[in-house]
């Protein structure tokens, strides 16, 4: 494990861990946290309400990139430890476009199996309903598709906020437009969906100031548009079946997305589109804003 960037502190006692390649211990409470196959283990059998369904894990990297690129000036100063990473493609697409990796984590040992393969991060399997346990001093944080899966949102802004550094940044992505909700958002265990004044007022109430804020994935909404109508004619297929057939889209049909999306990247560096399937955020920390764990 590259450990040099790597600040944690005990699930149990909150205290400093010390980190080595067989393991994590705490002097505090004497607590032992086991490493494996490049993964520390830090659960402590803390099991909250399902946050995910660990089969899918999405991302569109580039949007992301390019957002951080274009809201974070120092980002080469900066290392990124990832809440949540999934199966890894955007963390592995962020390292190999020069984005200092600190770690990752994620509650599922089969998708941390994935990431192994790919990037090189420390990487910490957690508690699913427990917020990773971070040390201050964090420098920039992602929470990218996680915040929506949450049931306290604005105490885990909070909480993150109390780990950055003061300036340090936080990147996140979360569902949009709060009247799509809909029984495919149940089957992903989200809480909720955002709207932009909301997602500001929510990041805002928690303490951080508000880098960059826009939609982005507007090419999707006429795809969802098409879910609804299906659902108002009255079609028998199953909530499961029809989330099914929307991840399996035709290669003709993915390729035709993607060079939608990527059109849509100025718009998104500008923050310019009305409307999208998602947000993405970045926020700092004031320097001088006050934050307790």
């Amino acid at each position: 494990m590259n450990r040099a960037e790597l600040r944690l502190s005990c699930p149990r006692c909150q205290s400093p861990l010390s980190v080595a390649s067989a393991g994590a211990r705490c002097a505090a409470c004497g607590a032992g946290y086991p490493a494996r196959d490049g993964i520390l283990d830090l659960r402590v059998g803390r099991v909250g309400a399902a946050g995910y369904d660990p089969h899918y894990f999405p991302t569109l990297a580039e949007v992301e990139r390019d957002v951080l690129r274009d809201a974070v000036p120092d980002l080469a100063e900066r290392a990124l430890f990832d809440i949540g990473c999934g199966s890894g493609g955007l963390l592995a697409f962020l390292g190999e476009c020069g984005v200092r990796l600190a770690g990752a984590c994620d509650a599922y040992p089969e998708s941390l199996a994935l990431v192994r393969r790919r990037v090189e991060a420390p990487l910490l399997l957690v508690d699913e309903g427990r917020l990773p346990p971070l040390g201050p001093g964090q420098s920039l944080v992602s929470l990218f598709d996680v915040l929506e899966h949450i049931d306290d949102d604005v105490g885990t802004l909070r909480h993150l906020l109390a780990l950055l550094e003061p300036g340090g940044v936080l990147a996140l992505t979360v569902p949009a437009h709060p009247f799509l909700f809909d029984e495919m958002d149940a089957i992903a265990h989200h809480r909720r969906r955002y709207a932009r004044r909301e997602l500001r007022a929510r990041l805002e109430a928690a303490g951080f100031r508000v880098r960059h804020l826009a939609h982005f994935m507007a090419p999707l909404v006429p795809l969802v548009v098409l879910r609804l109508l299906r659902r108002v004619l009255g079609t028998r297929a199953s909530a499961m079946e029809r989330r099914q057939a929307e991840l399996g889209i035709t290669p003709v049909l993915n390729g035709m997305l993607r060079a939608l999306l990527r059109l849509e990247r100025p718009l998104v560096k500008a923050a310019l589109l009305p409307f999208g399937m998602s947000l993405i955020a970045v926020a700092e920390r004031p320097r001088g804003a006050a934050g307790t764990l």
